[in-house]
């Protein structure tokens, strides 16, 4: 393993060892993942079920807010992988175990942060649809009403959405796995976490775009991958951290 001082930091090189570690416990990853995607399919299932495809959007959306809570299990395994060691998959459960008061609150603010942008969006979704469910079809792009009601809120939700997420983004980078491994309070941990998302602004700009487009790829149009772009992610998440603010050996 290189030193942290030889590795230039990079998002390419981040996904690059994030796909590393996933091929080494692709199976555990796999079956922790899977809940996650069933989770996912059965609120698909049921918005669509209630023909309230287009509410859709704005859960996907939030997924990129409370993400970084999901992966607490990864985060401990990537330590371990780091430290040469073999995890198993109940050390992902174990992971999910070691979530701290520190992260709960995190979870807290996370989750307000994401219940905002939920409600705001129906709110906004009931001005230009009104109360009634309107199904994901051809008549949403062929009717100019409904086009372009459609287009704004898309439009307004997404800017919405958009301050949201860098807020959500800015506190949750690095805050989890300043709490997990340098067990560091949460006020110092998300102090941390800003000031790090703030020095390094374009390289954080292009890890921010790039997670977003692969969830948001993944979450519309190809939902069953999620068991591999969920580990992955998560992993070169935990590379980002070691290569900005793990703690050099001595």
């Amino acid at each position: 393993m290189q030193s942290n001082q030889e590795i230039t930091p990079s998002v390419k090189g981040w996904l690059s060892r994030g796909w590393q570690d996933f091929r080494r416990t692709w199976v555990i990853s796999m079956m922790f993942s899977s809940i996650f995607l069933l989770i996912s399919l059965v609120a698909y299932w049921q918005l669509l079920k209630l023909d309230l495809g287009l509410v859709l959007y704005p859960f996907i959306a939030g997924f990129m807010v409370v993400a970084p809570l999901l992966v607490t299990g990864f985060q401990r395994v990537g330590r371990m992988l780091h430290e040469g060691k073999q995890p198993g998959f109940i050390d992902l459960l174990k992971g999910v175990r070691e979530t701290t008061p520190g992260i709960f609150f995190l979870t807290f603010v996370l989750c307000i942060c994401y219940l905002i942008w939920v409600t705001d969006a129906v709110v906004i979704y009931g001005m230009y649809f009104g109360v009634k469910a309107v199904p994901i079809n051809a008549e949403l792009l062929s009717d100019p009403v409904l086009r372009e009601s459609l287009f704004s809120y898309l439009m307004f939700t997404g800017l919405m959405g958009f301050v949201i997420a860098q807020m959500g983004f800015m506190v949750g980078a690095f805050s989890i796995p300043l709490i997990m491994h340098q067990k560091m309070n949460f006020v110092d941990a998300v102090f941390s976490s800003v000031a790090t998302v703030w020095r390094h602004k374009l390289l954080m700009f292009r890890w921010a775009l790039s997670l977003a487009l692969l969830m948001l790829t993944t979450l519309i149009v190809a939902l069953p991958l999620l068991v591999v772009v969920l580990p992955v992610t998560a992993y070169a998440s935990y590379e980002a951290y070691v290569d900005l603010l793990k703690p050099a050996k001595s």
